[in-house]
C-alpha cells in the first residue's frame, strides 16, 4: 500500500490519499482534512511521511514562509497525530530566513535518521541549500549542516535508498516563475554512502521534468514483472500534478495521463507503507 501526503492552496493542513499500484490514488477521509498543526504559524505544508522499524509513522512539514523551524508529530494510525513540536534547525543561525520542505530517510552509515530540507542564510533574494540534521529517535536532534551546495539555489531535495549509494532530487531554483525559464525544474544526482554531513556528489542531471515543476517525490512499483520508478511533481503555477516513469533513473516518460492523484494537492509526498495493521487498512477501507 501507498500513502500519499499532500496540503491544498485552500487549506494547509495535512490531507492523504492511498493506492494499490502507485497510479491510480482515492482519498483518504471522505477528501476531508486529515490534521491541522496546532502550533508555530499554524501552516501545514509540503508534509512528509516517514515509518520508522517499530512501525510509527513520523510527520515532517514547513511551518511558513519564513519559519526557521519544522513541523514534527508522530502517529500509529495516520489519523491520530501525537507531541506536535518544531524543531528550531536554524534557530543558530541568526540569518536563516525559511526552512522549507522537510524530508527524511535512513542514515545507513551514520545509523539514524537524516532530515534535509531548504534554507538560505544571509541577507538579500532567498539562495537556498539543501541543509541537514540526524536523529535517531526523532526527540534529540543534532546541530544543522550544510548537506548539498551546488553552487546555486536549489530546493525540494528528497533521496531515495540504493543500497550501495543513495539517488537525489532536486529542483533547480534558478530562473523566473514564467514560461520559458531556463530551470526551475528537476534534477537528479549520486549521492555517496558516507559518514559526512556533507557527502560527496556526483553525476548532476540534466533538466528531468519541464519548467515550473518543484516538490518532487519518488517512488518504485512492482509492474509486469519488473520495477520501474515513479517521480512525482506540483505543476506550482498551471495548478497540475505531473508523473514520470523510468526503468533506470536515468531516461523518463511521461505518464501524467496514466496517474490520477487527488484534484487539488500541492507539494505531497509518497510512502510505501511497511507495515498493513489493522487500523491503517480500516481507515483505508473506508474511503
Amino acid at each position: 500500500m501507498y500513502v500519499f501526503s499532500y496540503f491544498t492552496e485552500k487549506e494547509e493542513k495535512l490531507f492523504l490519499a492511498a493506492s494499490e499500484d502507485g497510479y491510480q490514488w482515492r482519498e483518504m477521509n471522505g477528501g476531508g482534512r486529515i490534521w491541522e498543526s496546532p502550533i508555530g504559524t499554524g501552516q501545514l505544508r509540503d508534509p512528509f511521511l516517514i515509518e520508522d522499524d517499530e512501525g510509527k509513522f513520523h510527520l515532517l512539514w514547513t511551518d511558513g514562509w519564513q519559519s526557521n523551524s519544522l513541523g514534527c508529530a508522530w502517529s500509529h494510525d495516520l489519523m491520530q497525530w501525537h507531541d506536535a513540536k518544531l524543531i528550531p534547525v536554524m534557530e543558530h543561525l541568526p540569518e536563516t530566513q525559511n526552512a522549507w520542505a522537510p524530508e527524511a530517510f535512513y542514515d545507513t552509515v551514520k545509523k539514524a535518521y537524516r532530515i534535509v530540507w531548504s534554507s538560505t542564510v544571509g541577507t538579500g533574494p532567498r539562495n537556498h541549500r539543501i541543509w541537514s540534521v540526524t536523529t535517531t529517535d526523532f526527540q534529540d536532534f543534532s546541530e544543522a549542516q550544510l548537506f548539498f551546495d551546488p553552487g546555486y539555489n536549489v530546493i525540494d531535495a528528497t533521496v531515495m535508498d540504493l543500497v550501495d549509494r543513495y539517488v537525489m532530487l532536486f529542483k533547480d531554483e534558478r530562473g523566473q516563475n514564467e514560461q520559458g525559464t531556463a530551470n526551475k525544474a528537476i534534477r537528479s544526482c549520486i549521492v555517496a554512502k558516507e559518514l559526512s554531513d556533507t557527502p560527496t556528489i556526483t553525476g548532476i542531471s540534466e533538466l528531468i521534468t519541464p519548467a515550473l515543476t518543484e516538490g518532487p517525490t519518488l517512488y518504485s512499483v512492482d509492474r509486469d514483472e519488473s520495477k520501474e520508478w515513479i517521480l512525482l511533481v506540483d505543476g506550482f503555477q498551471e495548478h497540475y500534478y505531473g508523473a514520470f516513469r523510468s526503468k533506470d533513473l536515468n531516461s523518463w516518460d511521461d505518464v501524467t495521463e496514466q496517474v490520477n492523484v487527488p484534484k487539488g494537492a500541492r507539494h505531497g509526498s509518497v510512502l510505501r507503507v511497511k507495515s498493513s495493521g489493522i487500523q491503517f487498512g480500516w481507515y483505508v477501507s473506508r474511503m
